[in-house]
């Protein structure tokens, strides 16, 4: 069965009210985690959503002060993206962090990955990609595996934990879960990121794209309706 771009785009807009439900319920489930450092995860979802709806927004009313023209007048917003992209990544370090309570090591690789990430970062946006015009598909490259890196060092700790026995009712793993599969299967995507868009019939590929994002957002609603309050 062919797919064609109304189809994607009709997943890609519903997968926006999964997004929605997702900082929903973690809303509602607040109380669980409000003290712990699991509450700026929500603080982000929110965020993502809002940047989303942001961007539909000053497209749909072409409010120019917020929009990047080309020299040729094609639109950009990639510079929401871009900037939405490293303060997630960076707060997903943070995160992940804070969970190596007693794991030293594991704890000082995270802290140097979100060093190098800002400084590579910063050396992309000068030299490398256009921040206002390009996706900065390096730069979520590098993120990403950093960030799976720091999800396994996770991984090895809870097992070593007393935790495991209740792995299920820990929000910190179904989120794990979620971002690890998003993560990991969107890199092989974001290494032509910016060259798709001139590649015909690509829009398909980008259904596993929206897939992923998909079910990432339903296993963080799973876990804040099942987890146990930290």
């Amino acid at each position: 069965m062919s797919i064609d771009q109304h189809t994607l785009e009709l997943i890609r807009e519903n997968s926006k009210y999964i997004e929605l439900l997702a900082a929903l319920v973690g809303t509602i489930f607040y109380y669980k985690y409000k003290h712990t450092y699991l509450k700026y995860f929500l603080f982000l979802l929110w965020y993502i959503f809002l940047s989303e709806f942001f961007v539909r927004y000053i497209i749909d009313n072409k409010i120019d002060f917020f929009l990047h023209y080309s020299k040729t007048g094609i639109i950009y917003t990639h510079w929401v993206y871009n900037i939405l992209d490293t303060i997630s990544f960076l707060v997903y370090y943070y995160i992940y962090y804070k969970s190596m309570s007693s794991n030293e090591k594991y704890k000082n690789w995270i802290k140097k990955f979100a060093i190098a990430y800002i400084v590579i970062s910063i050396l992309n946006w000068s030299f490398i990609q256009n921040f206002f015009e390009e996706l900065q598909s390096y730069l979520f490259i590098i993120g990403a595996i950093f960030l799976i890196i720091a999800i396994l060092f996770y991984f090895i700790e809870l097992l070593k934990s007393e935790k495991i026995l209740v792995f299920h009712k820990n929000l910190l793993f179904w989120i794990s879960i979620g971002l690890l599969l998003y993560y990991a299967g969107n890199i092989p995507f974001a290494a032509e990121l910016n060259g798709y868009a001139l590649i015909p019939g690509i829009h398909k590929l980008f259904l596993i794209v929206n897939i992923l994002a998909i079910i990432m957002y339903l296993l963080f609603t799973f876990g804040f309706i099942w987890s146990k309050k930290e």
